[in-house]
This record gives C-alpha cells, sequence and structure tokens, in this order.
C-alpha cells in the first residue's frame, strides 16, 4: 500500500495494524520493512497529535445553545423527555441524560447522539440529595471534618463539602466528572475531590500563580529526568509549585478505583491529585505526566478529569493525554529505534533510561503496557517506598 497523509480513522486503523505487523516481525535496521515502519510511524504520529485536538462540547451545554437558537424554553424541553422535574434537574447538571432522553433530544434537537453521550459520566452531587450516600465512617477515620463535637452526621457532610467554596455557600460539589474511573462510587469520588481541593489551598504558595500556557513540551521533558533520582517524586512537586501548580498525594478512597485527577480551583490554580494506589515508580511518573498533559490540552473551569491507569475504556481526550505523557519520557522516533523497543531485556532498558536520564522503571513500564505483558521486567516494577516518601502509612 503507497504511504499517504492519513485523513480518517479507517486509514489510521490500517496504518496501525501494518505497523504492529511489521514490529512484530522485529525487521533489521536499515532494511525496507524498518524504513517502511519509520514512515508509517511519523504518519501515525502526525494523525495522533492533531486528532484529539477538538475538544467536544458538554452534552448540556449544546441542548442549552440548541433551545437558544430554536427560541424553546424549560417547559418545551420537558415535553421532549416527557417530564419537568427531570428536565429541571438535567438542565442544573442534578441528573445525566439516560439512553431514552438521548434518543429524543436527538430526535427532537438534532443533536448529533455522539456529542450528547460526552465525555461526563455524573455532573454534581447534592448533600440533600442523600448524605448518608457518602463514606462518612472513612472520613471521620481520616480526621477529615473540623469541631465534630456535638455534630450530625449531616451537619459534618454539608460543613465539608462548603469548605470547598471560597464563600462557604453551596453544600454541592459541582463538577463534571471526564475520564476513566473504573465502576468507582460517584459519592466517594466528589469526597475524594473535595479533600484534595481543600489540601491544596492549604498547600498553594501565595507568592506564585499559574500562567496559562507555562506547562509546556519542553517542561514536561524537563519534568522527566527528575524521575531519576531517589527524590525525584518530592522534587516534582516542589517542581510544580514553582509554576503555581498544586500537587496532593491522598489515599483513595474505598469502593473508587483512582490513581490520579486533575482539576482547576476556583482561582484558576490546577490542582492534580494522586492515590498512590499503586505503589511503584512507574506508575507514579506516567499517572503525573498524564495529568500534566490534562491540565496542558483539556483542563477547563468546573471539570475534573479521575483516572484510572488500568480502565479499558480509554476515550479520546485519554488516549490522547496516554500518548502526550509516554511522548515526554521517550519520544516516539527514540523508542521506535531502540533496543529497548526491539528486544526487550533487562541492559536494553537501562541503557535507554540512562541515555534519557529517566527512570528504568518507566521504559520497563511501557514495555510490558505495550506488550500487555506483565510477566516480564518484573525487577524494575516492584512495589513500595512511594507511600513513605510523601509520608503515608501503607
Amino acid at each position: 500500500m503507497e504511504l499517504r497523509v492519513i485523513k480518517d480513522e479507517v486509514q489510521y486503523a490500517a496504518l496501525l495494524d501494518e505497523a504492529k505487523e511489521i514490529a512484530l516481525a522485529d525487521p533489521s535496521k536499515g532494511s525496507p520493512s524498518a524504513e517502511r515502519l519509520e514512515v508509517i510511524s511519523l504518519l501515525l504520529e502526525n494523525y495522533e497529535s492533531t486528532r484529539f485536538l477538538l475538544e467536544r462540547p458538554d452534552p448540556i451545554d449544546a441542548v442549552v445553545y440548541r433551545m437558544a437558537e430554536l427560541g424553546l424554553k424549560q417547559k418545551d424541553f420537558a415535553d421532549i423527555i416527557g417530564s419537568r422535574s427531570r428536565a429541571s434537574e438535567v438542565l442544573a447538571r442534578k441528573r445525566p441524560l439516560t439512553l431514552e432522553m438521548i434518543r429524543s433530544i436527538h430526535e427532537r434537537l438534532y443533536i448529533p447522539a455522539e456529542l450528547l453521550i460526552g465525555q461526563s459520566r455524573e455532573v454534581g452531587v447534592t448533600v440533600e440529595e442523600d448524605w448518608t450516600l457518602f463514606p462518612l465512617k472513612e472520613m471521620k477515620k481520616r480526621g477529615w471534618f473540623e469541631n465534630e463535637e456535638g455534630k450530625t452526621g449531616e451537619q459534618l457532610i454539608k460543613s465539608f463539602f462548603s469548605r470547598t467554596s471560597s464563600n462557604s455557600a453551596p453544600v454541592m460539589l459541582r463538577r463534571s466528572l471526564a475520564g476513566d474511573s473504573g465502576a468507582s462510587d460517584s459519592h466517594a469520588l466528589y469526597a475524594w475531590i473535595a479533600r484534595v481541593l481543600i489540601r491544596a489551598r492549604e498547600l498553594k504558595r501565595s507568592d506564585i500563580r499559574y500562567v496559562s500556557g507555562s506547562i509546556t513540551d519542553e517542561f514536561l521533558r524537563q519534568l522527566s529526568k527528575l524521575s531519576g533520582s531517589e527524590q525525584g517524586p518530592l522534587l516534582a512537586r516542589e517542581f510544580l509549585a514553582m509554576k503555581g501548580v498544586v500537587l496532593v498525594v491522598e489515599p483513595h478512597l474505598p469502593k473508587t478505583h483512582l490513581d490520579g485527577a486533575a482539576m482547576l480551583d476556583e482561582d484558576g490554580t490546577p490542582v492534580i491529585g494522586m492515590t498512590l494506589r499503586h505503589d511503584r515508580v512507574d506508575n507514579f511518573w506516567f499517572t503525573l505526566m498524564h495529568e500534566l498533559v490534562h491540565v496542558q490540552r483539556h483542563l477547563g473551569k468546573g471539570t475534573a478529569f479521575v483516572d484510572d491507569s488500568e480502565s479499558a475504556g480509554r476515550d479520546k481526550t485519554e488516549t490522547e493525554a496516554d500518548i502526550f505523557a509516554a511522548e515526554a519520557f521517550i519520544p516516539r522516533q527514540i523508542w521506535k529505534s531502540s533496543d529497548a523497543y526491539r528486544l526487550k531485556r533487562a541492559d536494553s532498558v537501562k541503557a535507554l533510561a540512562s541515555s534519557l536520564m529517566i527512570h528504568p522503571a518507566i521504559v520497563a513500564g511501557r514495555i510490558r503496557r505495550e506488550t500487555n505483558n506483565y510477566r516480564i521486567l518484573k525487577e524494575f516494577v516492584t512495589a513500595g517506598g512511594l507511600r513513605e516518601l510523601f509520608g503515608l502509612h501503607s
């Protein structure tokens, strides 16, 4: 097949399959197959770097915009989905769209169904909704509440969530959850997000403000080199603080499958939360870089990206974050031509890591992920040490 610039998903899928087939054949350097693989890799890289850049509009924003365009009121929307109360809750982001609603909206408002499905899994939680759904016992155990004496469980939950707002008014955490968080309990997720925001305000440096656009590709490459140090994770936290980005390490709550998250505080400060659920060097660095790509490319007010690194359902935004996170550590051209990629041996892993000044666990972790073979190179990705480094109890 003649090689041309990729213009659609069909061409992309065909070239991706061919690249995998050639790579598995392990062609020798300089051979026609190796040269063809290099050209295909460049074409794939070019397409991947542009295909994910357009951020999908929020489904509710799309509905509101279309209603305004057609001169429709909330009562008209109620007729479309069959209930006034549901219409009110959907537009207030208190109730997610169901498949039946999506079908009806698509047919009546002519909004593409794929846009209505969107990337948001949940749009907000209210304490009034049912405070008993929050993991109160675990939150108490971790000391998340202030002045507990004499307060009821409902009062504790309301007071806790009010601390996520600068004016202490709302008892709702209204954020769309994007990303991959597996089959996590939404109330536990929102409680964890609130805790991360509260802690971020305690850690935030008052003398440094985040400047939009300062998380550049070059900055990410510089950050990646800190991984070579035993104190690298702590250095990374300081390095990010100098840019006005707050890194919070907070263990995940039961019923959540969470490695990291990225969000903006009310004042525009980027906040990255990490759980260290997998106490491994490769997982820490890849998760951190993944969340930083969200800050760089995707993050907007009112949205939190919550990520489970083991989730199988990666959408386009998550795939983009994976691609650019991997690129920050090992550029594609270097990766495809490396002995580590071809041979997958311990000595080649060490050699590539040394040349790039990154931790060898990152190289080994990439090989394990891409081959889906977690039995190899185990000596590089053993668990332990990070929780102690951040002062957490195992």
